[in-house]
């Protein structure tokens, strides 16, 4: 029989301290103890923290006593990795990531699942393909653009950080697909910069998209056909359910064609982004117990 890991439980608290409590499927009957570890992650990529250095024994619970976000928008993962040491023929079993804001129940998972297929229904029609560039919060700080005191950015051509501060700037592209919403088009004007900028032409358009990987301002929106660069300027939600956010606007601003973010690779997440777009879309058409 398959090993798996049936539903995964979040319960996280304003100042700190998250419970993630986990449960195997009905038809699994194992031999032997079983060894779990916790793992935490971010929105978009594809590095996990593992969080208890020492298996959790036969237990299905484990608190996470950091604090893993000083922001408004919580962009955590966790996920739970199974071992079963007495047994070589079981391999390794981890589970999908569930997001570190918490789990609705049956009734409103549902209804929740039913407003995101629609979307992804509408997307299909009049979707714009597109990669997410996530941008790096933590890591490696830059050694070539820091401010010495203030550890500010003070070059934002920089070729190692692309102007974030944190060497690579972003993570590897995610698919993500937009539908613009503005009935004519992206709005434009001159802005007039300090020098050297002088005369600018700005477009920004507001757009709406499944707010999967979490998106945060100043982000890089690719347009897959026209490689055009999109930061995100801001971001309103139209659509959530029991406090999960849902579905979101975002207004892009469209980058000049000088700017740094066009030199940030999108190679290297192909791949693991079609995994993480097929892990969704599997899920959305599965049923309650095997989502996790």
């Amino acid at each position: 029989m398959d090993c798996q890991i049936n539903r995964i439980d979040v319960w996280p608290m304003a100042r700190g301290g998250t419970s993630v409590c986990w449960s195997l499927s009905e038809n699994f009957f194992p031999k032997g103890p079983l060894h779990f570890y916790v793992d935490f992650g971010r929105a978009g990529t594809d590095t996990w923290i593992a969080l208890n250095s020492q298996p959790i024994i036969d237990e299905c619970c484990f608190i996470d006593v950091c604090q893993r976000s000083w922001e408004l928008v919580n962009d955590g993962y966790y996920r739970i990795r199974m071992l079963r040491p007495e047994d070589p023929n079981c391999p390794l079993i981890t589970s999908a990531p569930i997001s570190s804001n918490g789990r609705l129940n049956k009734q409103d998972w549902l209804r929740a699942r039913e407003i995101v297929r629609k979307e992804y229904l509408q997307m299909k029609f009049d979707g714009i393909p597109g990669f997410l560039l996530k941008r790096k919060k933590f890591g490696v700080a830059c050694p070539n653009c820091l401010e010495h005191d203030t550890r500010e950015v003070i070059d934002s051509n920089c070729p190692i950080c692309f102007g974030v501060g944190i060497v690579g700037g972003y993570y590897p592209g995610v698919l993500l697909s937009m539908r613009l919403q503005n009935a004519g088009g992206s709005d434009r004007r001159l802005t007039l910069g300090p020098p050297p900028q002088g005369m600018n032409a700005d477009a920004t358009g507001m757009y709406r998209c499944v707010d999967y990987p979490i998106l945060d301002t100043r982000d890089v929106w690719v347009q897959a056909d026209s490689d055009g660069r999109h930061i995100i300027d801001k971001i309103a939600s139209v659509a959530s359910y029991r406090g999960l956010q849902l579905i979101v606007t975002p207004t892009l601003k469209l980058a000049p064609a000088t700017d740094i973010v066009y030199s940030v690779p999108i190679e290297g997440g192909s791949s693991s982004a079609q995994v993480a777009q097929c892990d969704v879309r599997k899920g959305l058409a599965s049923k309650y117990e095997d989502w996790s």
